[in-house]
């Protein structure tokens, strides 16, 4: 998360030294500790990126990236997840912050759509905010994935009173403290749960509920509030 200053810069050496992620090899390039790195559980292929380190077009995390993507086996794990600190999109109007979400997509958001990536979870803002299915270019059902910055387990919120700027893909926010669970149940449905006990709904369906859908439909998601 970000804790702003209270850390000195230093908000990563505790996890680095004491977490030892899976190490994968895709051509020259490995991933690189804590800051990028893959995994399977189950039905989903996890990709963990560093908006924090060079992800530029030719840098070595970039090159990792696309080859892990590329390699991806969806009959073993059919859900492909990207996660990142900064996310790609948002809609509160901090700037400074959205032009580094922007430039992110300039690098590999092509690479989001190719490979058909599911899902890309973010934090940075502490707030929740979900964005239309099929997110590519600024446009919905545009064959990219669906967008959700989920940055409230516990920190500061963010101040709500500044409201969001306008756009077309904003689809829910909230300033509520909370965090994602996620449910596979079968290759063609996921269910993202928004945990806040103080919600009466927070169930979050992504794919197709009652009845069998194939992956290939997927990409029309079936939401209930959240």
């Amino acid at each position: 998360g970000n804790f702003r200053t209270d850390s000195g810069g230093e908000c990563g050496v505790p996890t680095a030294k004491r977490f030892l992620p899976p190490k994968t090899k895709q051509g020259n390039y490995t991933s690189n500790g804590v800051f990028w790195y893959a995994y399977s559980f189950g039905l989903v292929r996890t990709i963990m990126i560093s908006s924090e380190h060079d992800l530029s077009k030719g840098s070595p995390q970039h090159m990792w990236f696309q080859h892990e993507l590329k390699s991806v086996n969806r009959t073993t794990t059919p859900f492909v997840i990207v996660e990142s600190h900064r996310p790609l999109y948002h809609s509160k109007p901090y700037w400074a912050d959205n032009a580094v979400g922007i430039a992110m997509r300039a690098e590999f958001e092509d690479l989001l759509r190719k490979y058909r990536v599911d899902i890309f979870f973010a934090g940075h803002y502490h707030s929740y905010l979900r964005t239309c299915d099929g997110l590519y270019a600024s446009k919905c059902s545009n064959g990219g994935p669906l967008h959700i910055t989920v940055g409230t387990a516990g920190a500061q919120l963010d101040d709500m009173n500044l409201g969001l700027y306008d756009n077309v893909w904003t689809q829910k926010y909230l300033g509520v403290w909370g965090y994602i669970r996620a449910t596979v149940h079968n290759p063609s449905l996921m269910l993202l749960e928004f945990v806040n006990p103080e919600m009466a709904q927070w169930k979050t369906p992504f794919g197709c509920i009652g009845g069998e859908k194939k992956k290939g439909d997927l990409r029309t998601a079936l939401f209930a509030n959240l």
